[in-house]
């Protein structure tokens, strides 16, 4: 690994000067058939099977417009009730860019990606071996290739169709729906309803790539309206990161191999990108402010697929050779609406759509396949006629197929399964220096920053596949030096620095999981989670469920809560309450140097998206931690000290104020049992209801504000399911109804302590 001497050559220079921000091609390729065919780049089959491909793509989708009506003739009494946001007219982006990549290269797609979902799977199921499209279909019993196709192509749009409609057969089981869809196995990373939203996956599955040098690219669709987004623009500064190529930093001198396919269809809802809602011509150009190369940026003409499909091919080669990323803008248009209810002539005009349409990109390609004799008007008639009557029967069937069982509401909400073993393949480390040094005291004490830091070690030695990334972890060590000298062991490919884009960090880690690694990122404060509570709550969490449960997102989100040191109101909340109310995401919290090892080791082996709190009162906390190989279950309460009388159920460092009152008790005469959650989700209710059938009495404690407060959830779960045993109503302690303060005076009001849980438990006796 280079040595980082980057600071060395930061010497002032203030010399006149003027930056170049260089010139981004427009419309260059003016090709055609004729050309492609002769010079060996495109094949007559493969001219029409880019055909088929946009023939389906636009029949699925007139389908929809259709249903609405109820004018689509094989679901005659079918009520279809999902989103109808149709991409006729930009066939050709979809199809000319998965054309031009490896079968087996990744995609993320958009709330409009019905057509990007079925071009990438026609791509795949066509580069598949006969022995992966026999494990695709496995009750298919042909042998021959081309019929093995057929039927998974036909399948194709089946469980296309059927995601559309919610069924059981659909990609997603149904749970995705046509915003959701999704096809891991054809490459396919999703479909995302919030706009924006998988920028920051793609980019996350390119650091796989480069990391596993599998030389797979990774196409990530997005609308002109989301390049205003700030994860978005977050994501591109982060795929251009010059750490990832600059000899200073790395000798994995590999961009990221990324294109970002810019469809710009004109239109956000009804707002213009282009003379309305931002000051550039092209959204291309705002690639001049993240890279000195401009990402190789060029505007194509999106109603050409061979103008798409030249584009892509030379953008897939740039990041293959290690040069990416790459930003693409695809100049195209929507012939209908943001969605059909959208009366879209109430912001554009008729002659408007009727120049657009002369373009059409199914039309320009039917008349050069034509002129070139690469079919003939019979075949090609009947090849529409195969491809409505494939999208009519597999409508039919979808229509009336299988609902998912109500009683199977929320199965898949989180997966079972954790690493057990790790493949041979990951289970060797490769160290580039010295493990850093973790000092025990004579009787075995770590502090709990350091037990954090052993278990990372112990992690990373094990598993080759688990990398980490937060703003300074690198050299550093962290705002609080929990992650100092991992990178001298493991290298910048393992350990590396982002920039301060909170929701980057956490949107490329849900990519990251998603196509192999096992991210741990750290957010400096748990405060800066709201920034990226999108990719945390309605990425990281959801996907496994969105996905029918055919991909796992594996990683863990490291937080820091500041409460008690005097940071005032936006470095101290604690937060874990909110997180705690999205379903899919666990939340964990240990108190002690050994629960903290112990947990981490077990969070980075699951395979559930975790977020994993860490108090800063904390970090310098000692306790026993045993050198020997443990893990500690996540989920499962521990009785910290026994007692009949009270319960006190905590969690965080809200355990050591419980423990010093139960000191305070029992020299009152009082015996008072402490339970510490340690796992907000999943709860151990077992654990607590059966410490509060002991004891008759219960006081449930943290350092979150009262409103809304995650001891109201423990609190009501004990009246309603140990209501008999209670002999006095539950009473909750925590933090003032307020923002924190900074003045050490008003803090220490702000927080609660333990003469709270005192004064409480008296109340109860």
């Amino acid at each position: 690994m280079a040595t980082n001497n980057y600071l060395s050559t930061l010497k002032p220079s203030f010399k006149p000067t003027t930056y170049q921000l260089g010139k981004i091609p427009a419309y260059q390729y003016k090709g055609t058939l004729k050309e492609e065919l002769a010079a060996g780049t495109l094949t007559a089959a493969q001219a029409v099977d880019a055909l088929e491909d946009m023939l389906t793509i636009r029949e699925f989708e007139e389908m929809i417009v259709k249903l609405r009506t109820g004018a689509y003739d094989s679901c005659k009494g079918y009520e279809y009730r999902g989103p109808t946001h149709v991409s006729i007219g930009q066939e050709a982006t979809a199809v000319g860019c998965c054309a031009a990549m490896n079968y087996d290269d990744f995609i993320t797609s958009t709330h409009r990606g019905h057509g990007d979902s079925l071009a990438k799977g026609c791509v795949a199921i066509r580069g598949m071996s006969v022995e992966e499209l026999k494990a695709r279909i496995p009750a298919c019993e042909a042998a021959k290739k081309r019929d093995l196709m057929e039927v998974a192509l036909e399948d194709h749009v089946y469980r296309a169709i059927a995601e559309l409609f919610g069924k059981e057969d659909g990609y997603c089981k149904g749970r995705g729906g046509g915003m959701h869809i999704a096809d891991f196995k054809a490459g396919h990373l999703g479909a995302n309803a919030i706009v924006g939203g998988g920028v920051p996956i793609a980019t996350g599955s390119a650091i796989s790539s480069r990391y596993f040098k599998t030389g797979k690219v990774t196409c990530c669709f997005a609308g002109d309206g989301a390049y205003a987004n700030g994860v978005v623009l977050e994501a591109l500064n982060w795929a251009a990161m010059g750490q990832f190529t600059d000899p200073e930093y790395t000798q994995n001198r590999f961009g990221l191999p990324i294109v970002y396919a810019v469809i710009n269809n004109h239109y956000g809802f009804t707002g213009r990108v282009d003379g309305e809602v931002a000051g550039v011509k092209t959204v291309a150009r705002r690639a001049a402010g993240f890279a000195d190369n401009n990402m190789h940026a060029e505007v194509v003409n999106g109603m050409d697929l061979l103008a798409c499909m030249e584009a892509m091919r030379r953008a897939a080669a740039i990041c293959r050779a290690g040069e990416g990323p790459v930003l693409l803008e695809f100049d195209t248009y929507r012939n209908y609406g943001h969605s059909l209810g959208d009366p879209r002539f109430e912001y554009r005009t008729k002659d408007e759509e009727a120049a657009w349409k002369a373009l059409d990109p199914i039309a320009n390609l039917e008349r050069q396949l034509l002129e070139n004799r690469c079919i003939t008007p019979k075949k090609l008639v009947e090849l529409k006629a195969k491809v409505a009557d494939r999208n009519a029967r597999m409508a039919a069937k979808a229509a009336w197929s299988k609902d998912p069982d109500p009683a199977d509401v929320i199965k898949y909400m989180y997966t079972d399964t954790r690493v057990e073993a790790v493949p041979e393949a990951y289970a060797e480390a490769k160290l580039e220096g010295a493990l850093p040094a973790i000092k025990r005291t004579e009787d075995g004490q770590l502090t709990y920053k350091d037990a954090l830091k052993e278990a990372m070690v112990e992690e990373m030695l094990r598993d080759s596949r688990v990398v980490q990334w937060g703003e300074d972890i690198a050299e550093y060590g962290g705002a609080f030096k929990v992650t100092k000298g991992l990178i001298d062991a493991f290298g910048r490919d393992r350990v590396f620095n982002t920039p301060i884009s909170e929701a980057c960090i956490c949107g490329t880690a849900v990519g990251a999981a998603m196509t192999g690694l096992r991210p741990v990122v750290e957010l400096m404060y748990m405060d800066f989670g709201l920034m990226a509570s999108d990719q945390i709550s309605n990425q990281a969490a959801k996907w496994h469920y969105m996905s029918g449960a055919n991909i796992e997102v594996p990683l863990v989100y490291r937080a820091s809560v500041g409460g008690g040191k005097g940071y005032g109101g936006q470095h101290s909340q604690t937060l874990e309450s909110m997180f705690a109310h999205i379903p899919g995401l666990y939340v964990v919290y240990p108190a002690t140097p050994a629960d903290a090892k112990g947990m981490l080791k077990s969070a980075i082996r699951d395979n559930n998206p975790i977020l994993f709190v860490e108090s800063q009162i904390l970090y310098n906390v000692k306790g026993v931690v045993p050198q020997e190989e443990y893990l500690t279950p996540l989920g499962k309460a521990d009785v910290k000290r026994a007692g009949d009388r009270v319960s006190i159920v905590t969690w965080g460092p809200m355990l050591y104020e419980a423990l010093k009152a139960a000191d305070q008790l029992a020299a009152q005469g009082v015996s008072a049992e402490v339970v510490d959650i340690r796992s907000l989700v999943p709860l151990d209710m077992a654990t607590i209801l059966a410490s509060v059938r002991k004891t008759g009495r219960c006081v449930v404690a943290s350092h979150c504000v009262g409103i809304g407060s995650y001891t109201g959830e423990i609190a009501s779960r004990i009246m309603a399911e140990a209501f008999d045993s209670l002999d006095a109503p539950v009473l909750r302690v925590g933090a003032r109804d307020g923002i924190a303060p900074q003045a050490y005076s008003l803090e220490d009001a702000f927080l609660p302590h333990d003469r709270d849980i005192v004064a409480a438990v008296k109340q109860l006796l």
